[in-house]
């Protein structure tokens, strides 16, 4: 936190202009407290009780006066121009999803690269309806018109909130010069988590909307058939993207490729496939929990 606050204090964007709300979820370790303090008082924190990171978010913009809303994660890293570029770029629309950048180890693992291959890309998930709140900006109105951030679901939110706006009329935009840098994942256990927890929420928004989650679908379950369209859907690589690698300036050897195919196609896909079966049941359970308490499914 202290990193990228110090590099928000470096911004070009005049401070006067602009504040910096830290939603707090149930910090105890007194990492959040003196912020304020050592950083001046364009640093806010609005504390809460521990929930989720999309409460903190929620909670963060409660308590903001800001007509404009401005989201980057904690391990993020901004340019010096971001905030300015950003408010530039959302004069041109309603949602601008930046350019996020890896921050890489002095030594790349396959991991590395397996995690940068999946995740990211906001100029391709643009083109899907969704973007990431590690380099978001939208307009307060537009926040408070979907709702904000659903908070009962831990992971998933920011895809979930970003097809909320664009399904209520919002524009959603790519800027490729409002950047941000993000750290990878270079160990299995940490990615593996990751794409655990991440998918499991996916397919529980999913289900408590009466909706079947993609990897509970057959076609998923046929090894390679599934990665493959998809990738040639998007025109990807059939290994690690040499596209957007390279656009982060990463250019996988033979040897990397090779060892990086049976994780692609055989252990994240089902591995994906499990954790959607999982949220999957954790909200059916939701909805007929909710359906025995007459409260219906939402």
């Amino acid at each position: 936190m202290h990193a990228l606050l110090g590099l928000l204090a470096e911004q070009t964007l005049p401070k006067d202009r602009w504040e910096v709300v830290i939603g707090d979820d149930g910090s105890t370790d007194g990492s959040c407290a003196d912020l304020p303090e050592r950083f001046g008082s364009w640093v806010r924190v609005a504390p809460g009780p521990p929930r989720n990171s999309y409460a903190a978010r929620n909670r963060a913009v409660h308590n903001s006066r800001g007509g404009v809303l401005a989201f980057c994660d904690a391990d993020c890293r901004p340019e010096p121009e971001w905030l300015e570029r950003g408010l530039a770029a959302l004069a041109r629309t309603d949602v601008v999803a930046g350019r996020i950048r890896f921050s890489l180890p002095e030594r790349r693992t396959v991991w590395t690269l397996i995690d940068m291959d999946g995740s990211k890309d906001h100029e391709l998930e643009v083109t899907q309806g969704v973007a990431e709140t590690a380099n978001l900006f939208l307009r307060r109105e537009l926040f408070s018109r979907v709702g904000g951030f659903e908070e009962l679901v831990p992971e998933y939110g920011d895809f979930d909130f970003v097809e909320r706006c664009v399904a209520s009329g919002a524009a959603l935009r790519y800027a490729d010069d409002v950047v941000v840098w993000h750290p990878t994942r270079n160990r299995a256990r940490p990615l593996l988590r990751a794409l655990w927890v991440y998918n499991r929420g996916y397919a529980e928004r999913e289900s408590r909307a009466g909706r079947l989650p993609e990897g509970l679908k057959l076609r998923e379950w046929v090894p390679l058939v599934q990665p493959i369209r998809a990738r040639l859907r998007w025109g990807r690589s059939f290994g690690p993207d040499r596209s957007w690698l390279g656009k982060n300036d990463v250019h996988p050897s033979a040897r990397e490729t090779l060892t990086a195919l049976p994780i692609m196609y055989v252990l994240v896909p089902y591995l994906r496939g499990l954790a959607q079966l999982r949220g999957w049941w954790d909200g059916r359970r939701f909805r007929r929990a909710r359906s025995q308490s007459g409260l219906g499914a939402t």
